[in-house]
């Protein structure tokens, strides 16, 4: 099984990171800064993960901090060079199902930029969560949203998924549903670590449609890693048929190259028996 990393990993080491935000004031979208320190830029990176043998990378949107047309052709290089394949873009901003039309209206053109630059750059995805909406209203108007931004992403060979992420798509059952909803024009990115009860069931439920997995590692109460939960969860991708490289994603205070290190050797563990969960 080929191992991406997720980017999320590098969060305090790449700064200073841009946010994109909703100013209900001002109805407006705006920005603001966390000054982080640079320990290195994005082409280091995208070297360091090359010359360590991880295949891909799912690179969240404040580390593309350069969306020039001159930016983009050089991480379609350097990705290629370090043979490091782009694999998605994760846009972590906006509410689709958000109710005031301003702001549709503005998250719309913003995303719609993104894909853009994806496309120039050379992603294969671009991953767009559903909100935190938790009414019917709001679910139709994000599955709306999803599909629209869909139709947008194909004219440019972009493929757009979501993930079990915010308060929408919480539970498992309003994952599956969104995709029928979409009528699978909307892909899936299985978060390990984003259910917060009854986890395993859940994740056995929307794995067999994961075109992406975030394979999130969690810490015991020691600052370890929680290899028998990683395990399991590893374990799962598997039994649903998933082949698809994993993207590792470590969010402690460690050292996140030694944390990614020890994550790739769990997952490459050989098979064992899983209790099915209650």
């Amino acid at each position: 099984m080929k191992h991406h990393v997720n980017s999320w990993s590098f969060e305090k080491w790449m700064g200073p990171l841009t946010y994109v935000e909703w100013d209900a004031d001002a109805s407006a979208l705006t920005t603001s800064v966390e000054k982080h320190p640079e320990r290195w830029g994005l082409a280091e990176l995208i070297a360091r993960l090359g010359a360590q043998g991880y295949s891909g990378i799912e690179l969240a949107y404040p580390h593309l901090k350069d969306r020039s047309a001159e930016g983009l052709s050089e991480l379609r290089r350097i990705s290629a060079l370090a043979e490091v394949e782009l694999n998605s873009l994760l846009l972590d901003f906006g509410d689709p199902g958000t109710g005031d039309a301003a702001r549709r209206d503005a998250e719309m053109a913003l995303y719609r930029e993104w894909i853009d630059a994806a496309a120039e750059a050379g992603f294969r995805r671009v991953r767009i969560g559903a909100g935190d909406g938790d009414d019917e209203a709001s679910f139709a108007r994000a599955a709306k949203t999803l599909s629209l931004l869909s139709a947008y992403a194909g004219n440019v060979g972009i493929r757009i998924v979501t993930e079990n992420l915010g308060g929408m798509l919480s539970s498992s059952e309003q994952v599956l549903r969104m995709l029928s909803e979409t009528g699978g024009s909307v892909g899936l990115t299985a978060d390990f670590g984003n259910f917060k009860q009854d986890k395993y069931r859940q994740l056995e439920a929307i794995l067999p449609q994961a075109e992406t997995v975030h394979a999130k590692a969690r810490e015991d109460g020691g600052g370890q890693l929680d290899s028998m939960d990683f395990r399991r969860c590893v374990e799962l991708a598997g039994q649903a048929g998933y082949e698809g490289p994993l993207s590792l994603t470590y969010l402690g205070e460690r050292d996140p190259w030694t944390a990614l290190a020890e994550m790739r050797e769990l997952a490459a563990l050989k098979p064992a028996a899983v209790p099915r969960p209650l």
